[in-house]
């Protein structure tokens, strides 16, 4: 992460210091030095799992082949410390009351998805940090989840380990030292239980072969699992070929100009081989490829100030937008975004505390109240990829449009942006592009 006042001042907005910090994701960008001592800790002794498939109470639903636990089509979640939610939207349009949209499922899901989410904790999980003391499942982590990633559960058996992930704390504190954060452990962990999955899980039962896999990420998550692609994934082709998409998002993915991958040596690139997602001229569905952005909302001529920017010589960051991609428009193109709201209901929320147990993550937004987990405004808000330069700073984003009253008034162009909702504005497209994804990945595969 640039070490600017910019950054700096994130110390300094109450809304800032509560956002969900981003880490850097760049290939040179290796875990930092702690800047407090050096924690004693080892590798678990076994996965925790949050959402594994046929889990007992599995907080995501699924059986072990991931059709839901409840009687009917009907995906119920449950939290780890009690309570049920649906999945189901209401969708608002132009003109119209809303109407309910039922989140069902009824085949199979053919690939998996291994989700890793973001900064939520705000103490260490386990409180003491040694050995190998494992984290406890919680319910900010389940919330998250079904916020950001559980709408993908209609096409994938869902994986979400948890991991001992720098609370956010510890991220302002390195930030205000200027040593970054240690991510050996969260990035440990990860790998881990990606290893776990692909020796134990990642094999079809019925066929024995090996299954599709969508990799997940926001914030730091997102720096975790970059860091576990380039370990296990991008120089390594049997794996590569297993990799449906990926859809990192709120962190920097850096290329080099003009080009989407790092071609083998260039290490200021995040991937050597695995490339952005594009669709030139209207090319087939990609697939093995990165979906990667960080929405904004800025006036014209400024640059975002903490995600979305490199000062590495001759790279740019990556965006894609998954709504343009998914229509086979230009990259830059505007268009519309798939805006799924989550509502109290779904994270927890009352009258005291209406964001629930994301009340600091989601500061300052007033969340839809509704019997629904989400509220969709399918024409609400429009998305292009944009770039800028100050000449030493190069910066890329999702410059979002439209009706901006959905967040809190200081979120759209702060110092984070919508960094809490990367995933939600354009998840009808983020859930959509997947699945075309699944479908073009699945018909190569056909002899």
């Amino acid at each position: 992460m640039p070490r600017t006042d910019a950054v700096r001042r994130l110390l300094i907005p109450v809304a800032a210091v509560l956002a969900l910090v981003p880490l850097p994701t760049s290939a040179g960008a290796s875990p930092a030095p702690a800047p407090a001592a050096v924690q004693d800790t080892r590798p678990l002794d076994r996965t925790v799992w949050l959402c594994r498939p046929g889990l007992v109470n599995n907080p995501c639903g699924q059986d072990a082949e991931g059709m839901p636990r409840s009687a009917g089509p009907e995906l119920v979640t449950r939290y780890p410390s009690g309570g049920t939610r649906l999945l189901d939207a209401t969708r608002f349009t132009a003109g119209a009351s809303g109407r309910r949209e039922p989140f069902t499922v009824t085949e199979k899901p053919p690939v998996d998805c291994f989700s890793v989410y973001p900064t939520v904790d705000l103490l260490p999980n386990p409180p003491l940090q040694t050995g190998s003391l494992p984290p406890a499942p919680r319910d900010v982590h389940h919330a998250v989840t079904l916020m950001q990633s559980a709408r993908f559960a209609g096409l994938c058996r869902m994986f979400v380990p948890v991991y001992r992930q720098v609370p956010l704390p510890a991220l302002l504190a390195g930030i205000v030292v200027g040593s970054g954060a240690d991510l050996t452990t969260a990035t440990m962990d990860i790998r881990d239980a990606w290893d776990d999955y692909w020796t134990h899980d990642n094999r079809d039962p019925e066929t024995g072969e090996r299954r599709g896999v969508v990799i997940l990420g926001h914030s730091q998550g997102t720096a975790v699992a970059a860091a576990l692609i380039r370990e296990r994934v991008d120089e390594q082709p049997g794996v590569r070929r297993q990799l449906v998409a990926a859809a990192l998002l709120g962190g920097n993915i850096e290329v080099p100009e003009g080009r989407d991958a790092g071609g083998g040596a260039d290490p200021a690139s995040t991937f050597q081989h695995i490339p952005a997602c594009r669709r030139p001229g209207g090319a087939p569905m990609p697939t093995g490829c990165v979906v990667s952005y960080a929405a904004y909302s800025l006036p014209r001529g400024s640059l975002p100030a903490v995600i979305g920017r490199t000062t590495s010589p001759g790279h740019r960051v990556v965006c894609v937008n998954p709504a343009a991609l998914l229509r086979g428009e230009a990259a830059g193109a505007r268009v519309p975004l798939d805006l799924y709201l989550p509502t109290r209901r779904l994270i927890g929320g009352n009258a005291l505390l209406p964001n629930g147990p994301l009340a600091v993550p989601l500061n300052g937004y007033q969340l839809p109240d509704l019997a629904t987990g989400f509220a969709r405004h399918p024409d609400a808000l429009t998305g292009e990829c944009a770039h800028a330069t100050d000449g030493t700073v190069s910066a890329d984003w999702l410059q979002v449009r439209g009706d901006l009253s959905h967040f809190p008034a200081s979120a759209p162009a702060g110092l984070t942006g919508l960094h809490a909702m990367d995933f939600n504005v354009a998840q009808g497209d983020l859930v959509a592009l997947a699945t075309a994804q699944t479908r073009a990945w699945l018909e190569r595969r056909r002899p």
